[in-house]
């Protein structure tokens, strides 16, 4: 069976979910093939690569894109089998009673990805298959994968000829799954009350397994940097920390970067990972308001615990990027601001901020969705923005506060980078209207710091590739306009019909 993955676009991260059931469906025999919705060719690939089934994966902001390409293969290949996963399908099952998919896998897909694949092709029956919902049947969760060490490497081969991927030579890897916090933003608290008694949330790889993909990777492909995305990459100095501590700088030697939360920083565990080769962090703030981020966000961490862990990090010369949540519920452009001034003071290397988005299934996204501050049920089908980057959904947010927080997103890093601006960004830049000059510096600042966060190596070629790349991201972020369908089909260019 010849199976296309279809994905939203290709940026620098590779889709390691993809990848996994990749590796899991050629592990069974079959031909794995992946495309991306912003290259525009998903329907002339079906017909070169002589598709048999078809599996999506996206998150809540790319779901606009997913239904309009649904509709449109559904007129050109009505008995393909389509399915769907990831986030937003998991979080927002409904969309399989409206979209033209033949099932959905809510949650980890591990387990069934296979058997419904493979039924699906041949006509066979789907309906025992735990984790699936279609417009027939919603079956119940299944347990969660208890030994990570079980499942195959992910499927490295999927993307090895593609651009960007093949000339950046950072790799993604995943030492864990899950995660023991429940902030009421984050699809985590979902994920782990719909799981409750299917087995541990928070579960890890041995060291061992990991860093065989590690050098296997490595001595396959251009590897010089390594970034973890486990959302709880570590929680603490333990016994599988002293064992990576030691293992990994012998056998695999390259700077990594991961995320942590600021509540688990303690000196022993930071300058092991860093004598490891740990080179930079994500650490989330949230909210430079500490009530907020405790009766709004679930997220019970002190102001001094935050500073306190950004001294450590600095001590050790650790380059960490912060994330900062503007428009929050319950808040005004006080707390925004607050919010601004905390994150300069805690003097980041990279002072990322983000818009508050409403994801189905979190705790905040269903309060907005209760209390009347997004439109209604239908915005969560299908009309989400298409980027955390662009303006706020809220209807109790201005579209002047939306002016302020687009001149935040951009203007911030810059005023991180040269404090001796930070008083003319705070007082007076973030107030004017938004325009091509703060975009540009914002986006060289920004892009500056991200290179330095991930500092893999970069040819003339390679850097112009990603700047092509990053560019395309960069606009696609900042617009206003929704995704619709277009107005009629696209002539395609292989499809005989």
């Amino acid at each position: 069976m010849n199976i296309l993955y279809i994905v939203d676009t290709f940026s620098i991260i590779e889709p390691m979910g993809t990848l996994q059931l990749s590796a899991i469906m050629k592990a069974r025999g079959h031909q794995s093939f992946i495309c991306a919705i912003d290259d525009g060719n998903a329907l002339n690939r079906i017909a070169e690569w002589r598709i048999d089934a078809i599996a999506c994966s996206f998150m809540s902001t790319e779901a606009g894109g997913f239904n309009a390409l649904v509709r449109e293969i559904r007129q050109y290949y009505p008995s393909i089998p389509i399915i769907a996963g990831g986030p937003h399908p998991t979080y927002y099952p409904q969309i399989v009673d409206s979209w033209g998919l033949d099932a959905i896998v809510v949650g980890e897909g591990d387990h069934v990805i296979a058997e419904l694949m493979e039924n699906l092709y041949s006509g066979k029956d789907i309906s025992h298959l735990m984790n699936v919902h279609t417009k027939q049947f919603k079956n119940q969760q299944g347990n969660l994968v208890e030994d990570l060490d079980t499942l195959p490497f992910s499927d490295r081969e999927l993307l090895k000829e593609l651009a960007p991927f093949k000339y950046i030579p950072m790799k993604s890897f995943f030492a864990t799954r899950g995660c023991p916090y429940s902030c009421s933003y984050c699809f985590n608290s979902a994920f782990n009350k719909m799981h409750k008694n299917k087995g541990e949330v928070l579960r890890r790889r041995s060291v061992e397994n990991l860093i065989q993909e590690l050098e296997e990777v490595k001595s396959n492909t251009p590897m010089d940097f390594v970034r973890f995305g486990d959302d709880t990459f570590v929680m603490k100095y333990d016994a599988w920390v002293e064992e990576f501590c030691d293992k990994y700088p012998k056998r695999v030697g390259i700077p990594f970067y991961f995320l942590i939360h600021p509540n688990l920083a303690s000196e022993i565990l930071i300058s092991s990972l860093k004598k490891a080769g740990c080179h930079s962090i994500m650490l989330g703030i949230e909210s430079g308001n500490e009530h907020v981020r405790r009766k709004v966000l679930d997220r019970y961490v002190a102001d001094a615990t935050i500073k306190k862990a950004f001294d450590l990090y600095r001590k050790y010369d650790i380059k960490v990027f912060s994330n900062t949540i503007l428009g929050l519920p319950e808040t005004t452009l006080k707390e925004d601001l607050e919010s601004l001034n905390f994150t300069l003071d805690c003097r980041p290397f990279y002072s990322g901020f983000t818009v508050f988005t409403p994801f189905p299934g979190t705790v905040l996204g269903e309060y907005s969705k209760q209390k009347g501050y997004v439109k209604g049920s239908d915005d969560f089908a299908e009309s989400f923005p298409i980027s955390m980057q662009s303006g706020s959904m809220l209807n109790t947010v201005t579209d002047r506060q939306r002016d302020i927080h687009r001149n935040i997103l951009v203007l911030a890093p810059i005023a991180n980078l040269f404090p001796w601006l930070r008083k003319l960004v705070v007082e007076k830049l973030i107030y004017m209207k938004p325009n091509w000059f703060f975009d540009f510096t914002g986006f060289l600042a920004r892009n500056y710091c991200n290179m330095n966060i991930f500092p893999f190596g970069k040819s003339l070629y390679t850097f112009v590739q990603i700047f092509n790349k990053v560019v395309r991201i960069d606009k696609k972020n900042y617009a206003t306009q929704k995704k619709v369908l277009p107005a009629k089909l696209p002539v395609l260019e292989t499809v005989k019909v």
